[in-house]
């Protein structure tokens, strides 16, 4: 076999999509070692989210199986040919779940008894973090982000009164710390906080909105736009679209109109991103879940009448299509824009 050097290589694997190259790593150690390198993950990584632009979905559903009393956790993949395709599925203590969005390939699910998991769902990996000590017992939510400053990915944990465990990737293994915050960042209840740009958001029980730098690890508030201020707070909500923070804004008579704000981190103002109209149909108890890479259209997750669950709207023509998707049946799941990725989840 004619000699390869090592840079040709690394460069064509790096080209290759995640799946194949779980597969090249039983070929010899010199490619199990180059593709298990950090750095080759990171250029890997950095590579597919610039290049390729399709839209990846992660769909993850929940089945109950009452006679072992345990709960199996279904993730699906959903790319542009909208064909749904099993990824991975797990079985878990028995509980009620709730699932967070992918974050660079990793998603962290958690239940209300407290267990906390991160997986890849590409690389079919999982790890459960420590249980909570005995005198933390009210968990109210979870968030989970990449820290970018240091590299490392962060489960920040929600406890009442006024409290948070924060689990950090050092070495491989997750370490966990403790703070006491102001009661006037204390978190509401409606919604697990939303990570964008190296920060996680959530409404304070006050009806502000808190920031918490998971580099610095300091909060902050941010001001709203000046048209909801005098709105429902619990008709707003926050989502990540793009890898940045969103708001969208509900609170409107007719319930057939949405409007979505972005948030500039970087300038600390919002923009306007669009408005959401429907003609004849309430779209209130829909949400935005991913914006296509030509930026035209926005996914929405919830049921329009005569689009089903998984829906499209053109922000240029203002018309609505479904998504009919193949090979998935459920009408209860969780969805979230995702990237298939190489990164570990620890130990």
């Amino acid at each position: 076999m004619a000699f390869i050097p090592s840079p040709i290589i690394y460069n064509i694997l790096s080209t290759l999509p995640v799946k194949s190259l779980a597969r090249f790593k039983s070929l010899n150690k010199l490619y199990c070692s180059l593709i298990n390198d950090p750095h080759f993950i990171n250029a890997h990584f950095k590579n597919h989210s610039v290049v390729h632009g399709d839209l990846c979905l992660i769909l993850s559903c929940i089945e109950h199986q009452n006679l072992n009393n345990t709960t199996k956790i279904h993730f699906f993949t959903i790319k542009d040919n909208e064909h749904a395709m099993i990824e991975y599925s797990i079985t878990v203590s028995f509980d009620t779940y709730h699932i967070l969005p992918s974050c660079n390939g990793l998603i962290c699910f958690y239940g209300l008894h407290g267990s906390v998991h991160v997986c890849n769902p590409t690389t079919k990996t999982i790890v459960n973090l420590p249980n909570i000590d005995d005198d933390l017992q009210s968990f109210q939510s979870c968030g989970f982000g990449f820290d970018g400053i240091n590299g490392t990915y962060k489960v920040i944990k929600f406890f009442d009164p006024h409290k948070i465990e924060i689990f950090t990737t050092v070495n491989g293994s997750w370490n966990k710390i403790r703070y006491t915050y102001s009661p006037c960042f204390g978190f509401q209840h409606h919604q697990p906080p939303v990570f964008a740009n190296g920060f996680f958001y959530w409404f304070s029980i006050s009806s502000s909105l808190v920031s918490f730098d998971i580099g610095k690890e300091t909060f902050e508030t941010i001001s709203l736009p000046q048209s909801v201020l005098n709105k429902d707070k619990f008709k707003l909500y926050l989502v990540e679209l793009k890898g940045e923070l969103c708001m969208v804004d509900k609170d409107f008579e007719d319930k057939k109109r949405v409007d979505i704000w972005m948030f500039k981190g970087n300038e600390e103002h919002w923009v306007k991103l669009g408005t959401i109209v429907h003609r004849s149909e309430p779209i209130d108890t829909t949400r935005p879940v991913g914006i296509k890479a030509n930026k035209k259209e926005i996914l929405l997750h919830g049921f329009i009448k005569g689009l089903g669950h998984l829906s499209c709207y053109n922000m240029e023509t203002g018309g609505f299509r479904p998504i009919n998707i193949e090979g998935f049946t459920s009408h209860y799941f969780h969805v979230s824009q995702h990237v298939e990725t190489l990164f570990h989840v620890g130990h």
